[in-house]
């Protein structure tokens, strides 16, 4: 393994974090991991997690973009489906845009069913612990909701780190200000919970599962809880061109329309390109 061009944040089974550049071993299985000042010769097969954040800002930016379409001649309705992320990655920090978008038209109308768009930042402490912020817009008609603003804080906990997965849990506070679908405005304040968990294989086959549910009990009003969750499969069919599958469900025990609740589910497919 010989990567000088980036630096590298590795992450071994015994729990250390080291940062630099990768050079080659003369001893099979080992790699050093270089700074301008010192050096450490480790085990392969002990890295658990390796990110890059580049030595330029320009080598610190990934992300993906995924598109699908459906459309039925009988109904004349068309369906597209988008998503996509950007991250800016240092050694310490994340900072990611991410955002998912359903649209529906027919013969007379354009319309925006689902979105969500995403802006959060990250910062690590240690290989355990990091404090997030998060600013979110939402958009789902089935749930009556016009538009949510949500700003949320919490302390992200990761409990489990393997070859092939990883879990965290980030417990927080979040406020939003709501319209709903015939105009009223109101303003709440949520505790939040969220569950992540990746599954991942980088070898043969190449894929990644991510699953991510995040519950809300309301602060401001009295028995109302709300989640949201998504699962999402990527199998690569060729070098960063990957198979995307997504299943999506929100509930609202008290939806901004009716104060009735309200379930909305959903699956979308498409291609998907990392960069």
């Amino acid at each position: 393994m010989h990567a000088t061009s980036r630096n590298f944040r590795v992450e071994t089974l015994q729990g250390e974090v080291l940062e630099g550049y990768l050079t080659r071993s003369d001893t099979a299985g080992m790699v050093w991991v270089s700074t301008s000042s010192k050096r450490k010769k480790i085990q392969v097969n002990d890295i658990v997690e390796m990110s890059y954040y580049g030595k330029t800002w320009k080598s610190r930016i990934t992300g993906n973009a995924s598109s699908g379409f459906t459309y039925t001649k009988s109904s004349q309705i068309g369906r597209l489906n988008m998503d996509g992320l950007l991250r800016y990655n240092t050694s310490k920090n994340q900072t990611q845009l991410q955002g998912s978008m359903i649209m529906t038209y027919d013969s007379v109308d354009v319309g925006v069913e689902r979105a969500n768009v995403d802006m959060s930042y990250g910062y690590a402490f240690g290989t355990e612990w990091a404090a997030i912020v998060l600013v979110r817009y939402q958009r789902n008609v089935e749930l009556g909701l016009d538009r949510r603003w949500q700003e949320a804080i919490g302390i992200a906990r990761r409990f489990m780190t393997n070859k092939t997965q990883q879990a965290s849990v980030v417990p927080g506070i979040a406020v939003n200000q709501e319209r709903n679908l015939e105009g009223t405005e109101s303003s709440t304040a949520e505790a939040l919970l969220q569950l992540n968990y990746d599954l991942y294989s980088f070898i043969s086959p190449n894929l990644t599962i991510n699953f991510a549910e995040t519950g809300y009990v309301s602060l401001t009003e009295s028995n109302r809880i709300r989640s949201d969750g998504d699962i999402s499969f990527d199998y690569e069919l060729i070098k960063d061109f990957y198979i995307n599958l997504q299943f999506f469900h929100n509930y609202d025990s008290r939806s901004p329309a009716t104060d009735k609740p309200n379930v909305d589910y959903g699956f979308v497919a498409g291609l998907r390109v990392k960069f």
